[in-house]
């Protein structure tokens, strides 16, 4: 089967973009399609931690029982159809609502030829995505990460049914397009939470919350007793009053190599968690695109 990416009619764009208008870093929205039927275009939303339902999402009655594999140890427990402390992100939400939402389009499984969807972030991918999800009278949990998520639900489901997925951005970023890893511009790729969530972030959380703010206090405490020398210094004559000045200056240098060390030490860990991020971000998307009957793109 060919893989073709979304052929967007002018509704479906109308509704893309207002999608994005809505969306955000942490609310992403879903767009929606079978069979390339206008009639069946929705938005759906992810809904943050212990969050009500989305106005546009399916009334808890169309959600199915689920549990979430999070508690200490490995342990589960039921999760809230709605205001569940871990939220639920769009993705998880379709899968859920499947078949409310094939009822919502007066559609029955075996009638559907395409499935499409346009998302604000690429499906989350890796130990930071979305935890283990088990759905009412499914024999096991659904992996982590919505692509891992997608992935089996899609496998799952009739091999003639084509799936078309396209994102805005990646996962973790409200950029609109994004560079190859390590390509120019990555910076704006990566909003706060991916910065810490990312592998290589760990190293940078513990650096800004240990080791940067106490040398940014030795530049201030630097720049403080310069201050008091310039003070002094006016009211000195002779030899002594050169060499306050002298140690000002001294100071004043000593604390201008402390913010530089601490500045190039700070950029170079965070740009290696983006750039893994961006990694993470792009694995996610080809775990999807391994298979045969799914086309994902970014959205154009």
């Amino acid at each position: 089967m060919p893989k073709r990416a979304i052929q967007p009619t002018p509704a479906f764009r109308q509704a893309v973009a207002d999608m994005q208008v809505k969306a955000g870093p942490n609310t992403v929205g879903l767009v929606m399609r079978f069979n390339d039927d206008d009639s069946t275009l929705r938005d759906l939303w992810s809904e943050g931690s212990n969050a009500p339902k989305h106005k546009y999402n399916p009334h808890p009655a169309d959600r199915p029982e689920m549990w979430r594999c999070d508690l200490p140890g490995g342990g589960s427990r039921r999760a809230n159809k709605v205001n569940d402390i871990r939220g639920y992100h769009a993705e998880e939400i379709f899968i859920a609502c499947w078949p409310a939402l094939l009822r919502g389009a007066d559609l029955q499984e075996h009638q559907l030829r395409c499935v499409e969807l346009a998302l604000s972030k690429s499906p989350c991918y890796g130990n930071s995505g979305s935890s283990l999800l088990r759905l009412a009278n499914a024999p096991r949990y659904m992996p982590v990460g919505c692509s891992s998520k997608l992935f089996e639900f899609v496998q799952a489901k009739g091999r003639h049914i084509e799936w078309r997925i396209a994102f805005l951005s990646l996962n973790g970023s409200d950029a609109t397009n994004y560079d190859p890893i390590g390509g120019f511009g990555v910076d704006r790729l990566m909003s706060a939470r991916e910065r810490q969530i990312a592998d290589g972030a760990d190293r940078q959380v513990r650096f800004h919350s240990v080791a940067a703010p106490l040398m940014r206090n030795r530049a201030v405490r630097l720049n403080n007793r310069a201050a008091v020398f310039e003070m002094v210094a006016p009211r000195l004559n002779g030899p002594a009053r050169g060499t306050l000045m002298t140690m000002a200056r001294e100071e004043k240098q000593a604390a201008r190599d402390v913010l530089s060390r601490v500045n190039q030490q700070s950029i170079a860990l965070a740009n290696q968690a983006r750039t893994l991020s961006v990694g993470v971000a792009q694995q996610g998307i080809a775990v999807l695109e391994s298979l045969p009957n799914v086309d994902v793109r970014r959205w154009i």
